[in-house]
């Protein structure tokens, strides 16, 4: 929750559920992406069989090794993260906040980079957006502010969201 500081909202699906919606999904042939933030929903959706998780923000180590196990894509959206403390309206206390989040969700990247999870580039930006190229590239940098390589920002960037989508 950014309106009430440490507190992690529940899910919206129960472990039973998740794994119902993957299964009916792959009958289907169509594969699940879930909007998942705190390591309960996190470690649901990897061991339901979800593809991705977006956000994952409040993300922790177990939660990682599980993606990595699953081989669950992160898509960060760090950028969406950031944009929350833009506001006039957004106090200082909470700017605090965000960014200490944003520097845990950054240590949180390299640890997944470097346990092999799989990465895709989101900016959680709805097109069309006539500002989506700097919005793109904002979150671009905030791979590298983790600490992952440019050469592989940018094969994530190239790679990431087609193996995601099988495309």
């Amino acid at each position: 929750s950014l309106k009430k500081p440490d507190t992690i909202t529940p899910g919206g699906f129960s472990r039973d559920e998740l794994l119902f919606i993957v299964k009916e999904a792959a009958a289907a042939s169509l594969r699940v992406m879930a909007h998942a933030n705190g390591e309960e929903a996190i470690l649901a959706a990897a061991e339901a069989g979800a593809c991705s998780v977006e956000h994952g923000f409040f993300m922790t180590g177990r939660a990682l090794d599980a993606m990595a196990k699953h081989g669950t894509y992160w898509t960060p959206t760090t950028r969406a993260l950031a944009r929350a403390a833009e506001p006039d309206t957004v106090s200082k206390e909470m700017k605090q906040y965000i960014a200490g989040l944003i520097l845990s969700h950054l240590e949180m990247m390299e640890k997944a980079y470097g346990l092999g999870v799989p990465l895709a580039v989101g900016t959680d930006c709805v097109l069309p957006d006539p500002d989506y190229q700097s919005i793109y590239q904002a979150e671009l940098s905030y791979f590298e502010q983790a600490g992952i390589p440019y050469a592989a920002v940018m094969k994530i960037a190239r790679e990431g969201g087609r193996k995601l989508l099988e495309m």
